[in-house]
């Protein structure tokens, strides 16, 4: 099998290595990938080479998804994920071998609540005021130097003892610069199984057993009364949400998509595809994904037939049945028969609008303030990509006065759902702004 290496030189070195110990069937093919500016030549290259490829793995998440952004592939992909482990590793390096305060600490490729869990797992339970990790961040041409201005600003300006990467671009900008910086590598287990993985989506392609199956993917209805559909920004913004996690899911099952409709998907794969993704069907990750991560629900048919038209028509029953059953599961149907429901399995299990307006409920209870002043500092969290705002900006975005904003903060921050994270000065005169950070 020849497998395209693509990302960055040191971790295809890293990779390289696994495969001459273990994969004497494999010959790796490298391909660097480094400066952003290269993505549509690359995918002009990658669509060349792919008749001479069985199958590519990127180096990390960051790659896979610009070149997933801008091309289809026609061969296997895969990348080497960040992972629990790899985070704990570096923590303990940072700490016991280099004797670093990991408590002062900048880390990226993970997102807070994750590190904090991490954490918890080894017994920290100190307050983690001083360690710093990017929340969230949009896939663009401008994101390294976003990565590198968060590490930079945390190094001179917050005083941290290291820097933690993900990403071998950015630990080397960091070392060119004096940072104390550790990589986090990837296991030689997780190398060789993210390998074997796309080695048997390889295999799946080239087998004589190429069954079609579609899968009829609806969101399910919202409920009217719900304050989300008091937002139509808010809206669209879950719609784009659920539409990104079913590219997601088409991306690793190798399956094209096709939107039928504002609320509607077909996807077509093959069974085996389907069945190693789905590990015979008892993880369909995009009913998680989706409640777990957008406003809505989906409910899924799939279907098989010998012909795309039989997939579809099995397909769309399935999704029915499952829309009728309520939604946020899964019906197979072959051959005229039902089998099911496959459960979605998310962190959610009532009516999604109805829990997320209990919560926005539940806050404007405990603080006194509306619903809808509530949800309306959500959408701007959302819509703004960051949690923190000063008090000027809250005030111009809510089109209220500085009084009412003051207020609003005071009785969110007496329930800590809001906290004074700095001060910026706005003008040269006059005194300095509070930056809130919100928790909603």
């Amino acid at each position: 099998m020849k497998l395209g290496l693509v990302g960055h030189r040191r971790s295809i070195e890293k990779i390289k290595q696994v495969i001459d110990r273990s994969f004497s069937n494999i010959e790796a093919i490298e391909i660097e990938f480094v400066d952003i500016d290269q993505s549509p030549t690359l995918a002009m290259y990658l669509k060349s080479q792919e008749k001479f490829l069985d199958a590519i793995v990127f180096t990390g998440h960051l790659p896979y998804q610009y070149m997933n952004k801008v091309m289809i592939s026609k061969i296997p992909w895969g990348y080497i994920e960040r992972n629990y482990s790899q985070l704990t590793r570096a923590l303990l390096k940072a700490s016991y071998v280099c004797k670093y305060d990991i408590l002062n600490i900048s880390i990226d490729s993970y997102n807070m609540s994750f590190v904090e869990k991490v954490y918890r797992d080894i017994g920290i339970t100190a307050d983690l005021d001083c360690v710093y990790a990017l929340e969230s961040f949009d896939i663009n041409s401008d994101l390294l130097n976003v990565i590198k201005v968060f590490h930079l600003e945390n190094y001179v300006l917050n005083n941290v003892s290291v820097c933690i990467t993900g990403i071998s671009g950015i630990y080397e900008f960091l070392v060119d610069k004096d940072i104390p910086c550790l990589m986090i590598e990837p296991t030689d287990d997780l190398i060789k199984e993210t390998i074997q993985t796309v080695s048997y989506k390889y295999k799946t392609l080239i087998s004589e057993e190429r069954h079609l199956v579609a899968l009829a993917i609806e969101i399910d209805s919202s409920n009217e009364f719900s304050v989300i559909n008091e937002n139509e920004y808010q809206l669209m913004l879950n719609k784009m949400k659920v539409t990104e996690e079913v590219y997601k899911f088409a991306q690793r099952i190798q399956a094209a998509v096709v939107e039928t409709g504002l609320k509607r998907y077909l996807l077509f794969s093959t069974k085996n595809i389907l069945d190693n993704e789905t590990k015979n069907m008892k993880e369909i990750s995009i009913l998680q994904a989706v409640a777990a991560k957008t406003a809505y629900t989906v409910s899924l048919g799939i279907g098989y037939g010998v012909t795309a038209r039989e997939a579809v028509y099995n397909a769309n029953l399935g999704m029915i049945r499952s829309f009728k059953s309520g939604g946020n599961k899964a019906y197979i149907v072959e051959k005229g028969k039902f089998i099911g429901p496959i459960a979605g399995g998310g962190r959610l299990n009532s009516d999604q609008n109805e829990i997320i307006d209990s919560t926005f409920q539940k806050i404007a209870n405990e603080t006194g303030l509306s619903v809808n002043r509530i949800f309306s500092i959500h959408c701007l969290i959302e819509q703004y990509k960051k949690d923190c705002f000063t008090s000027k900006e809250l005030a111009e975005y809510l089109n209220i006065t500085s009084r009412s904003v003051n207020r609003i903060i005071n009785r969110l921050a007496a329930h800590n759902y809001a906290q004074e994270a700095g001060k910026r000065v706005i003008a040269k005169a006059g005194r300095p702004s509070r930056i809130i950070r919100f928790n909603i």
